[in-house]
């Protein structure tokens, strides 16, 4: 599928496609939630598909693009990142590591089975190790005949130069907030303006988390305001540890700027957190701006520490100890 804010990003590479100069790899980049995947879906499907459509989508009833819905097509692999082998850890870090890019390597190297292109998607691309990495340059040097490597990634400048520099990069910006909302409001979603403001103008992540991390946001909030009611916020600590780390902490960073924003700013400016604005200038009247900024230098290197492993409980209740102390 493509959405309406990528039509140009579409037309680029179907420019490409019919004047055959397409390329053996693509990175695709930009923030989160502004639908790279499903780009990178849809333009491998078009190589692949017997018949395109006008625009050059595929056209989902040929054989090729069955075997593409059932991911069983032999021309296109899907490589993501996956937890270590035999890991006990009930949240272990994700990764892509060597031997699943020399598998990758190897099955490019294999003629196609339906005479034509052989595709490729790497997503989350910023997780691979660097042995990972150094394993898939050969293959970005040397490819073969209509071969594609599609590299997706949200945060590119984690991936060495030597991978970037070998691959035509294709950004995907933001939409605006006028055609994120058309959007979303064809999709059926309520409060569409709450969902992208705290989706920090990202669509897709909007329509997929909105609903379902309501209370998610809610417990956060709890904790936060806790000592404002006169609780004790250490009693959300292990209840917050089972939230995604990476999308819980994000969450929390979005209060602390809020607070940074109350703090320099008119008491009106807009914020993320609207629903909570009474509570948060109450905070930002009570808190120092300086122990405010130390705070949000804590929060992102516990976002930064994706890679180790962490006991999330101790760090909530530290994260919460240090924010009834701003």
């Amino acid at each position: 599928m493509i959405y309406p804010w990528q039509q140009e990003q579409w037309r680029k590479m179907m420019q490409l496609k019919q004047a055959q100069r397409m390329p053996h790899a693509i990175l695709l980049y930009g923030e989160e939630g502004s639908g790279k995947s499903g780009f990178a879906q849809s333009l491998s499907a078009s190589l692949l598909c017997d018949q395109p459509t006008q625009n050059g989508e595929a056209c989902g009833s040929c054989n090729s693009c069955h075997l593409i819905a059932a991911q069983t097509h032999p021309d296109l692999t899907y490589l993501k990142p996956v937890p270590p082998e035999k890991t006990k850890s009930k949240k272990p870090v994700l990764n892509i590591r060597i031997d699943e890019i020399r598998k990758l390597c190897n099955k490019l190297t294999t003629s196609s089975q339906y005479e034509g292109y052989r595709v490729a998607i790497i997503e989350n691309a910023d997780k691979m190790l660097v042995q990972a990495a150094n394993a898939l340059l050969k293959t970005l040097e040397e490819p073969g005949a209509q071969t594609l490597l599609i590299l997706v990634s949200s945060r590119p400048h984690r991936l060495p130069i030597t991978v970037r520099s070998r691959c035509q990069s294709l950004r995907f910006p933001m939409p605006s907030e006028k055609v994120a909302l058309a959007w979303l409001q064809a999709q059926g979603l309520k409060s569409p303006e709450i969902a992208l403001k705290y989706a920090h103008g990202a669509p897709l992540i909007a329509l997929n988390q909105h609903e379902e991390t309501m209370e998610q946001r809610e417990l956060l909030a709890k904790a936060l305001l806790a000592s404002l009611n006169g609780e004790s916020s250490l009693a959300y600590a292990a209840k917050l540890a089972n939230l995604p780390k990476e999308i819980s902490l994000g969450w929390l960073l979005d209060w602390v700027n809020d607070l940074v924003k109350l703090k320099n700013t008119e008491l009106n400016s807009p914020v993320i957190n609207e629903k909570n604005r009474p509570q948060l200038q109450k905070l930002a009247q009570k808190s120092d701006l300086k122990r405010v900024f130390a705070y949000h230098d804590l929060v992102i290197s516990y976002i930064r520490k994706e890679t180790i492993a962490l006991n999330l409980q101790l760090i909530w209740e530290n994260l919460l100890i240090s924010w009834d102390s701003l």
